[in-house]
């Protein structure tokens, strides 16, 4: 097993590695709880064992932390410390931990404990992969084939009224057409988005899935965001509008879900922001990390709005109506966050809105196989 062991108590936290390491796990140490989550989302352990007392994080933050983040939510933790009591074992199982071990302890109790979390967690991630795999099979086989069908009723009815808008006295007709062409093209969209966000949420916390997101890699990641921003200002109608501002650099994600992310923001930025104002698109690789910025002139957001943004938000529009960009948000959020990467938006009423995107430049480095 490869175990995180996180213990400000240096001659304990030795002397368990040393011993753990004996039984050939491989272990990562620790010194404080803000170390420990440093390390688990970047080596994403097996398992997770925290002390409960600590300085800065302590082992119920440091819970709550993992649970709340993607990467880590599905790591078996088990917390041990000197003060073991009902309260304090009720607090770290609401929060999320595993198992509760109070100090002293054999060796031999806390290996059992180790093998049961990790043998119990990888069951039930089996019994999900298979239901994820029927679920996707029926999704991809049988529900875009009936989305597509029934588009194919739109359009056909969207043809038929753009003919017969064409006849003598059936002027009034004309102006239909083209509305339900826009609508099945609007259906369309919505409902790849749905599909893609529920892909993400689906596969986002499992560590086989998330192994694979971050060891992609696209080269020439500017130049896939300059190809996809100028797609959606033309489908905008807003070329002049797009403010391009790029420099070379690569990026530990495919081109394919790079251009999503691009797509939706940059689509964001000019549905909920006036033609003839400006809507900018940075991108810069500092070595590190590939940093994209879209920024527009919109209406923005109030505090409550930017709160729910990339959940399922409704804010306000251009025109002072419902604005509905949570899902392209939450899209755009996940696929940063799936890729190791982070997300911030900021806005203020009637100052437009800013996002900024952070992914790494370089995919992770292959670990070593385990004992």
């Amino acid at each position: 097993m490869k175990i995180l062991l996180v213990d400000d108590a240096d001659v304990f936290r030795q002397s368990v590695t040393n011993l753990l390491r004996i039984r050939g796990h491989e272990v990562i140490e620790a010194a404080n709880g803000l170390e420990g989550l440093k390390q688990a989302r970047a080596h994403l352990p097996d398992i997770i064992v925290s002390d409960v007392v600590m300085g800065q994080v302590d082992g119920y933050a440091l819970t709550s932390l993992l649970r709340q983040h993607p990467s880590t939510a599905d790591i078996p933790l088990v917390l041990i410390t000197g003060e073991a009591d009902l309260r304090g074992m009720r607090k770290g199982m609401t929060l999320g931990a595993d198992d509760y071990i109070a100090k002293p302890f054999k060796l031999d109790e806390l290996v059992g404990s180790l093998e049961l979390c990790v043998h119990r967690r990888r069951a039930q991630r089996e019994e999900v992969e298979q239901k994820l795999a029927c679920l996707g099979t029926g999704i991809g086989l049988n529900l875009p084939a009936e989305l597509t069908q029934a588009l194919g009723q739109v359009l056909d009815a969207a043809r038929a009224v753009d003919m017969a808008g064409q006849a003598p006295g059936q002027e009034a007709l004309q102006p239909l057409a083209p509305l339900l062409f826009a609508a099945a093209r609007r259906i369309e969209r919505l409902t790849g988005n749905l599909l893609c966000h529920a892909q993400l949420e689906l596969y986002g916390t499992n560590p086989a899935h998330l192994d694979e997101f971050r060891h992609t890699h696209t080269p020439e990641a500017d130049a896939v965001v300059a190809a996809q921003a100028r797609r959606s200002a033309d489908l905008a109608g807003r070329a002049d509008d797009l403010k391009l501002k790029t420099a070379p650099g690569s990026a530990a994600i495919t081109e394919a879900r790079l251009a999503k992310l691009v797509e939706e923001l940059v689509g964001n930025a000019f549905q909920y922001s006036s033609a003839g104002t400006p809507v900018t698109v940075q991108c810069v690789d500092d070595g590190t990390n590939f940093l994209l910025t879209v920024t527009d002139q919109g209406r923005g957001l109030t505090p409550e709005q930017l709160a729910a943004a990339g959940n399922s938000l409704s804010g306000a529009g251009p025109d002072g109506g419902p604005r509905m960009t949570g899902l392209g948000l939450a899209i755009a959020r996940r696929l940063a966050e799936v890729h190791g990467g982070k997300f911030l938006l900021t806005s203020e009423p009637d100052k437009g809105a800013t996002v900024r995107v952070t992914l790494p430049s370089q995919p992770l480095a292959t670990p070593e196989k385990e004992n």
